[in-house]
């Protein structure tokens, strides 16, 4: 009963805060979008699927590029250009870079221990520095090996059994990762696979049921589980297991492999080892743990939706494959796999690889930031605390930017003799904004490079047929989910020829 008087009194209090906060900023002139409720304001109104088109839509019909909403008192601000992107969030990084903390991401479910889930604060900046150290462009180079040796071990599977490219796709990505992080030498079905699958769903479920009740009154996370209304806490309880599991269960194995002198060099060990003295190592192994954790948790996601996509994009789009396929057989005549130093020469595979990242970004919509000052865009107030949402889809389906954007056209990012186009926009945007950017890019680019070269020099990937012997043209269609990823879709891997067959071979045999 005291906690229901405690949340009585609180959510009344939130009431008179709300209507005297709107009252204070009445004469701020806030960025256009749709008017809200009295109390709850535009809580009806945030979208929980496709929330990037409902973006865009509202911008246009505003006629701005920044829309506002407010729920609850809190502000939202979503970004729909590039121009406002780069103002708010690149140039003013230095107030526009905190992190919305929440309930159920940040404590209940366990999410929170992801250190880009961190205030933009010293601990935060301790983090990144550590992580940029071993994932920055100068340090990938030592990351090749293991990435080239996951995805010459994925071109079997995809010979063996072409239906489930996903499942081939899936695995490649989740046992890249680990090797790099753990050493690790996984096989299909590896518990720690599905481990760091299960946490993707948790953060699926977390970021697309909208606004739990309990962000908006904390007071309810103390309610009895068996209370009407309090479900939500033995789901998180779920989550949180499951979440903690995956970021201790391998780190642990590792630092017990690694006093037993074993194991070859990967992130963990190299983290652990800068440790001085003992005292040191106890002082940063939550943090440890955290940025191992967060590499091979987060590390197949855009892996994983940007070979997807490219899957789809090939074949629906065949002449592209094509070209490029002509320029891979021109470089390595055949006689050998493509490989990371290649990639000058095949401007092709790279104009693919930047096309996939635009055509479908693996995150739509950034994940949040949040002011900490009051500042302002195009003579629009925007108060601290504001939500901030930068629309990477609208922006890169911007038909100023990119004509016929619902098209596949990597020859965007080339010149007319077929090499790249420096001064063409690089899609960017696809990994976030200002010092909230994907840290590990640079990573997850050459790794999806490798791939895309590997399958297309030995593949062809086609069209399925119906029963009438018809090709089957796929149509893109895309999770509503935070990770966007193309629907289920029928496709086809056939080995180009036998000199393709025999580079299959001699790479499962590790040649």
């Amino acid at each position: 009963m005291a906690v229901l008087l405690a949340a009585g009194y609180y959510i009344l209090s939130v009431a008179v805060f709300i209507l005297l906060y709107n009252a204070s900023r009445r004469r701020q002139r806030l960025p256009p979008g749709p008017k809200g409720l009295p109390l709850i304001g535009n809580l009806f109104d945030v979208p929980n699927d496709y929330a990037w088109l409902r973006y865009k839509e509202l911008g246009q019909q505003y006629g701005s590029d920044i829309v506002h909403m407010q729920a609850l008192g809190n502000h939202i601000l979503v970004l729909n250009s590039m121009k406002a992107a780069v103002e708010i969030l690149d140039k003013r990084a230095d107030i526009s870079s905190d992190r919305q903390s929440t309930m159920m991401l940040d404590e209940l479910s366990g999410l929170g221990r992801a250190w880009t889930q961190l205030g933009h604060n010293d601990s935060w900046r301790i983090h990144r520095r550590l992580f940029h150290q071993h994932f920055r462009p100068s340090a990938i180079s030592q990351y090749h090996t293991k990435q080239t040796k996951a995805i010459r071990r994925m071109l079997s599977f995809l010979r063996e059994s072409p239906a489930q490219y996903m499942d081939h796709i899936r695995f490649m990505a989740g046992s890249m990762i680990l090797d790099v992080v753990y050493t690790l030498d996984v096989q299909p079905g590896d518990y720690r696979i599905k481990l760091a699958e299960m946490v993707a769903h948790v953060s699926t479920e977390v970021f697309t049921a909208g606004v739990w009740m309990v962000d908006m009154i904390p007071m309810l996370r103390h309610l009895p589980t068996w209370f009407p209304g309090a479900g939500f806490k033995i789901q998180a309880a779920k989550w949180k297991t499951t979440v903690d599991r995956s970021y201790d269960i391998p780190y642990e194995q590792f630092k017990a492999s690694m006093h037993e002198g074993g194991g070859e060099p990967c992130l963990a060990s190299a983290l652990l080892s800068s440790a001085e003295d003992v005292e040191e190592l106890e002082r940063m192994d939550k943090v440890y743990s955290s940025l191992t954790g967060t590499a091979y948790i987060a590390g197949t996601d855009t892996t994983v939706s940007t070979l997807a996509s490219f899957v789809l994009a090939m074949t629906i789009f065949p002449e592209a494959q094509l070209a490029a396929q002509a320029e891979i057989d021109r470089v390595l005549g055949g006689t050998r796999l493509p490989d990371i130093n290649d990639k000058a020469n095949l401007p092709q595979v790279t104009a693919i690889l930047y096309e996939t990242l635009r055509w479908n970004p693996v995150l739509p919509l950034a994940l949040p930031h949040r002011t900490t000052a009051d500042t302002s865009y195009d003579g629009y107030y925007i108060p601290a605390g504001t939500v901030v949402l930068g629309n990477s889809w609208a922006i890169l389906q911007d038909e100023t930017l990119f004509p016929e954007p619902q098209l596949f056209k990597p020859e965007r990012y080339l010149n007319g003799d077929g090499s790249l186009n420096s001064s063409a926009h690089y899609p960017i945007e696809t990994f976030g904004f200002g010092r909230r950017i994907c840290p590990g890019r640079y990573f997850a680019q050459d790794a999806v490079w490798l791939a895309i070269a590997h399958i297309l020099a030995v593949f062809k990937i086609e069209r399925a047929r119906d029963g009438d012997g018809k090709e089957i043209v796929p149509t893109p269609e895309f999770t509503a989910r935070i990770v966007s990823m193309p629907k289920p879709f029928e496709c086809k891997f056939k080995v180009r020829s036998p000199q393709a067959e025999s580079l299959i071979e001699s790479a499962a045999l590790g040649g």
